[in-house]
């Protein structure tokens, strides 16, 4: 969900404007493969089905790291050897399976790609072990999953996807060998400098479907790897994901949430006006990556132990700090001092009071619940905060009570299990909550509205 409230007293004619752009990296590979094999092995019994199963299942994962070096341009050509395929056959299929990538706005959509997919499938029995897409697929009946993840990359809001189209002939049983070798350049779709396909993009949705014989496992390979929104279509066997980047614009609902009863309210009515099934992408890899910006070694924070100012040098593009929960006094002080400054807390963090002054923008990263008594912005910098665990604000707390609501915004992690948002009592508050996924529950009297 997002939302955007003030203090009481406060005007309600402006509006809060922010863009997280996702950023596109979209190639394309042909890898060509010969297959070839001595048939007339020997057929083992069924009690011994797993092993050949499992057996297969492994040299499938061998031959898909050959072809991923074929694929991503580390090798010309791969010969690889599956051994002995008992009771089973291995075939190359250059027709199964489709992937198409576009994207959508408001007004139009524009297909980016569009092709066969292709795939080298070994069936033992009534098992088929499929290299798809760079990963490697099982299916029994009618449910297939994942054995080694596909080249799908999402983090940090930058989606990664190296298309691995397959293409060749054969079909073979017993001892099994055979060859990957490129049989086209490979060649970046998105960006494309040709097409006017420039990073990031800043509004609008990317859109994957791949129809597979597996998709339900390319389905929930999505959902444990992305914080899209994704869906599959049993009758075409197609999964289907979708990356939405938020237009940048002024919000005009008070509270938008994604499912009906996606706000809770305690001791009063829904705001107005309300809206659900407003779509916003997950804050979490963003979050995520600030995390570790100072929680990895090597990195140049300077560690805080109870100073109860730090500040930011017009010199540096940034100043780095890094503290723990109790390394913080209660009451800190951040003087931007021209520049930029950016403080990484591992851990929960509940200050009595914390002053932002001056006209640098300023980055809070906690890796845990933000609890504040109070914060203030004074200048014009903006100020951005980032939690994995919550944001909590309870009785007479002001958050930024004399800043425009466009200086102050909040992101939540979307992990449910971890994630506990509450406003009670009687608080404060002029910004933007950025939680999509995330449940958070209202009690008392606080008073929506954009200032």
């Amino acid at each position: 969900m997002i939302l955007v409230w003030k203090r009481s007293s406060g005007s309600t004619d402006r509006g809060q404007s922010e863009v997280i752009g996702v950023v596109l990296l979209l190639a394309v590979t042909v890898i060509g493969v010969t297959i070839m094999g001595a048939t007339g092995a020997a057929m083992l019994g069924d009690a011994q089905s797993d092993s050949r199963v499992a057996q297969t299942q492994n040299s499938m994962a061998q031959l898909s790291s050959k072809a991923g070096l074929v694929a991503l341009g580390e090798s010309e050509s791969q010969s690889f050897n599956l051994g002995t395929v008992n009771d089973g056959t291995v075939e190359v299929r250059e027709n199964v399976g489709h992937v198409t990538v576009y994207k959508e706005n408001e007004t139009d959509s524009e297909v980016l790609y569009n092709e066969s997919y292709g795939a080298v499938v070994a069936t033992v029995g009534d098992t088929e072990i499929a290299y798809q897409g760079g990963g490697v697929w099982k299916r029994d009946g009618d449910r297939s999953v994942m054995a080694s993840p596909p080249e799908f990359y999402y983090r940090s809001n930058t989606l990664t996807f190296p298309i691995v189209r397959v293409t060749g002939e054969g079909r073979a049983s017993g001892a099994v060998t055979g060859q990957f070798t490129n049989v086209s350049e490979s060649g970046s779709i998105y960006p494309n400098a040709s097409n006017e396909y420039t990073n990031p993009l800043e509004e609008g949705t990317v859109i994957v479907e791949i129809r597979s014989d597996y998709y339900d496992a390319w389905a929930r390979f999505f959902e444990d790897r992305t914080t899209g929104d994704v869906e599959m279509d049993h009758e075409n066997r197609t999964a289907r994901i979708e990356l939405t980047v938020p237009a940048e614009k002024e919000i005009e609902n008070v509270v938008a949430v994604s499912t009906p009863n996606g706000i809770t309210t305690n001791g009063g009515d829904k705001p107005n006006p309300y809206r659900e099934g407003i779509q916003y992408p997950s804050a979490s890899p963003m979050i995520e990556n600030r995390v570790t910006e100072c929680t990895e070694s090597g990195t140049d924070c300077t560690e805080v132990t109870n100073e109860t100012t730090i500040r930011g040098d017009a010199s540096k593009e940034e100043t780095r700090y890094y503290a723990t929960g109790e390394g913080i006094p209660d009451d800190l002080t951040v003087q931007t001092d021209g520049g930029n400054v950016t403080l990484v807390v591992d851990g929960g963090f509940d200050p009595e009071n914390v002053e932002i002054e001056g006209d640098g923008d300023v980055s809070l990263v906690v890796d845990g619940v933000f609890e504040p008594g109070s914060l203030s912005i004074r200048g014009d910098g903006n100020v951005s905060v980032y939690v994995t665990e919550g944001f909590s604000l309870s009785g007479d707390t002001n958050i930024n009570p004399t800043g425009e609501s466009s200086q102050l915004i909040v992101y939540v992690h979307s992990d449910g299990s971890n994630t506990d948002s509450s406003q009670q009592g009687n608080p404060s508050f002029t910004g933007v909550l950025y939680a999509p996924n995330t449940d958070v529950e209202l009690s008392g009297n606080t008073d929506f509205g954009a200032r």
